[in-house]
């Protein structure tokens, strides 16, 4: 009699400690699934590849060495832009711009959207919107500052900076299916452009392009 009273204790332990495991696993599957749902939301703001897209190449990933970016330690970066050097993004990238509008002017990898794309474009989005609305406002970012460098030297370091080593937070929601970025931009003497001292970049988060690039006097989207 003892030793089936013994068994079915025995039972009834084994069942309460698979019911404890088995609850565990559930609350533990609970817990990473909302980790990845929080990730998601809201991804790392930093990314391993902050180059500069090479000069000449049409699809470029940001590995080139035109110019640099530094990180400032709080997860972001600063664009830093040569007062000399390269003619960014190369004469045979802008040629193949005119006949091809969706034509790749460089291509950089986020944490946030994975690959991003800055096409050739069209008056609404690209290398040629930002060529039409803004060469005026990135050519008062280098005034004063150098003469060697053109508006889209400074407007395509600004950007990759921006996209692949983003400010804390960002990037943020912009509406209508966009996203925000955005990043200080210095001179490689540490000077600053006055009084927009900052780039805006506006990304399509359902295509992966870049819509639009300008510099701002706000440090944040």
């Amino acid at each position: 009699m003892s030793s089936k009273r013994s068994r079915s204790t025995l039972t009834g332990v084994a069942a309460a400690l698979a019911a404890v495991v088995v609850i565990g696993g559930f609350a533990l599957t609970n817990a990473r699934n909302g980790d990845d749902a929080v990730l998601s939301a809201a991804p790392s703001a930093t990314a391993s590849d902050r180059s500069a897209p090479s000069a000449g190449s049409g699809d470029t990933s940001g590995t080139g060495d035109a110019d640099g970016g530094s990180d400032t330690g709080d997860g972001g970066g600063v664009a830093v832009v040569d007062r000399s050097g390269p003619d960014l993004p190369g004469a045979d990238v802008l040629d193949r711009c005119t006949s091809d509008s969706r034509a790749t002017v460089a291509a950089y990898e986020t944490a946030a959207l994975g690959r991003v794309v800055m096409q050739c474009g069209t008056s609404a989005q690209g290398y040629e919107h930002i060529r039409v609305r803004h060469t005026g406002d990135w050519r008062d970012v280098l005034a004063g500052h150098t003469a060697e460098r053109d508006w889209d030297d400074a407007m395509l370091t600004a950007v990759r900076t921006a996209l692949t080593n983003p400010q804390k937070g960002l990037p943020v929601d912009a509406g209508d299916g966009k996203v925000c970025y955005a990043a200080p931009v210095r001179f490689d003497d540490g000077t600053a452009p006055s009084p927009d001292g900052f780039v805006k970049v506006i990304v399509s988060a359902t295509t992966e392009r870049v819509i639009t690039a300008y510099p701002t006097d706000e440090s944040d989207c």
